[in-house]
């Protein structure tokens, strides 16, 4: 059977498809299924595919949302225009109980790979926006006179830390969505990508100066909602000049940076462990792939898994770099080619299952997990044009 509704009205498109199938897909079923309910939110930057290609036609942003499920087919919606969106930046998409938070900041990159001030009219502004992942309505929005680089949910469901071009900005949202509360603390760098620990007080953050410099460094949430540096991370003899996309391994004792600075140029990138406790740099993967752009940790602890996105010109491929995290030295496993340009990457609430987004496939991949090795589905799940940002909520009805 197979069902299609459109409506144009508010450009939101639900496209629902169903297929009776008897033999048994490697997802255990003729569709995508999770363990319990699960919700995608894709955010799509709509110029973002002609920039990478370097050819083509902007769309309008869009952000779409897919609903899993342990019973039903996957849901998929698709909303334009209500929020402005953009590719540059940390691939992480912040998910608070019912409702997604979209950054957007006008930065775009020229030509020569330069960071330019883009007009309103193609980068949108300096906002933040609400939206509810139940109705894709916009429930709240704020402008800001800072770039909002990327924002993270607290584990209390209430606080969303947003990192940006001049400090910190904390904001609080009640059950309806609307943000009941702000506060800001200003530093002298641009918090270009951070995460936070799984008792959402220790910050690690790759921070750039106004002269240029990279660095990693700890921070720390107050209970007041204020953030104060810890202190530099120590580099102890290895190189840190592109720190991007940190995550905290479960045990929030150690952390996985992506020394690339999210962009490729042609040159293998390092992964550095960083012991949280310590506040030091204890270890590294050399030369793991070109263009290191984000990556995930599986609920284990055990390996994590890297998108890389190997885009030079004379690409024909981007990669998935598997890391094991079990020994005494974290080392590269094994890579598999992915389509080009993977912005994105989730393990399911049981790490089961990796979700794995594509800009110019306009996709998310899914892959089954078993130990440390991964098998792809044949399905994919389609998102607007320009995948630009994957986040992802666990239990939403």
């Amino acid at each position: 059977m197979v069902h299609i509704y459109v409506k144009r009205g508010l450009a939101v498109s639900l496209i629902i498809i169903g297929f009776s199938i008897g033999a048994e897909a490697p997802q255990g079923g003729s569709f995508v299924k999770t363990e319990i309910n699960t919700t995608l939110i894709s955010i799509n930057d709509g110029e973002a595919g002609a920039l990478v290609a370097g050819a083509g036609q902007a769309v309008a942003d869009s952000v779409t949302v897919i609903n899993l499920s342990p019973t039903s087919a996957p849901v998929i919606r698709t909303v334009y225009g209500l929020a402005a969106s953009t590719l540059m930046g940390s691939p992480h998409a912040a998910v608070i109980g019912h409702y997604g938070i979209v950054t957007n900041h006008t930065l775009r990159v020229d030509q020569n790979l330069n960071f330019v001030n883009a007009t309103i009219e193609v980068a949108g502004k300096n906002q933040v926006v609400v939206m509810d992942l139940r109705t894709l309505a916009v429930t709240d929005s704020m402008q800001l006179d800072a770039n909002p680089w990327l924002a993270v949910a607290h584990k209390d469901n209430e606080r969303v830390v947003i990192g940006l071009s001049d400090g910190w900005l904390v904001l609080k949202l009640d059950d309806k969505g609307h943000i009941s509360g702000q506060t800001r603390t200003a530093f002298d760098v641009s918090i270009i990508s951070f995460d936070l620990s799984s008792d959402g007080s220790s910050i690690l953050a790759g921070v750039e100066a106004k002269s240029g410099m990279q660095s990693l460094a700890k921070f720390v949430l107050r209970d007041n909602d204020t953030v104060t540096l810890e202190g530099k991370t120590s580099a102890k003899g290895f190189v840190v000049d592109a720190p991007f996309s940190p995550r905290f391994a479960p045990n929030g004792k150690t952390a996985l940076v992506l020394n690339s600075g999210g962009f490729s140029d042609g040159i293998l990138d390092d992964v550095l462990v960083v012991d949280i406790i310590e506040n030091v740099v204890i270890d590294r993967v050399a030369q793991v792939s070109d263009g290191l752009e984000s990556l995930a940790i599986h609920p284990s602890g055990e390996f994590a898994v890297i998108a890389c996105l190997n885009a030079m010109p004379w690409s024909v491929t981007s990669h998935l770099a598997v890391i094991s995290l079990t020994s005494g030295s974290a080392e590269l496993l094994y890579s598999l080619p992915v389509e080009a340009v993977p912005e994105g990457i989730e393990f399911s609430n049981n790490g089961k299952q990796l979700f794995v987004g594509s800009t110019l496939a306009n996709h998310i991949s899914v892959y089954a997990v078993e130990d440390m090795m991964l098998e792809r589905s044949p399905f994919v799940l389609t998102v607007g044009e320009g995948h630009a940002a994957l986040g992802i909520g666990f239990g939403i009805k």
